[in-house]
């Protein structure tokens, strides 16, 4: 239990310095090595209260597996979705060299 307290610090921290920065975000997607998380996991992961995920979950926000009634599962995919870790950087698109015709 203390290895996994110390690994979710240390993903923690990066997450708080991770926002909108690919590299960190990466280094963060290989850190979470489990298929599942618990709510409360992802919430420190994410910096916010369990009953915040909890909401999201039940919003349709955050996929989730329940395992009973008060039981859920948050796939690795979601936690990476919803912490950014999987947007890919925008494309930049081309200006129209010319004026549209009326």
């Amino acid at each position: 239990m203390r290895n996994r307290t110390n690994r979710l610090k240390l993903m923690e921290g990066a997450v708080g310095m991770a926002l909108g920065e690919p590299s960190i975000l990466d280094d963060l997607a290989q850190g979470l090595d489990r298929p599942f998380y618990s709510p409360a996991e992802v919430a420190a992961l994410a910096g916010v209260s369990s009953s915040t995920i909890l909401n999201y979950i039940h919003a349709g926000r955050v996929a989730a597996v329940q395992l009973s009634e008060r039981t859920y599962r948050i796939p690795r995919k979601a936690v990476l979705r919803l912490l950014g870790a999987d947007r890919t950087a925008p494309s930049m698109v081309e200006e129209p060299t010319q004026s549209p015709e009326p």
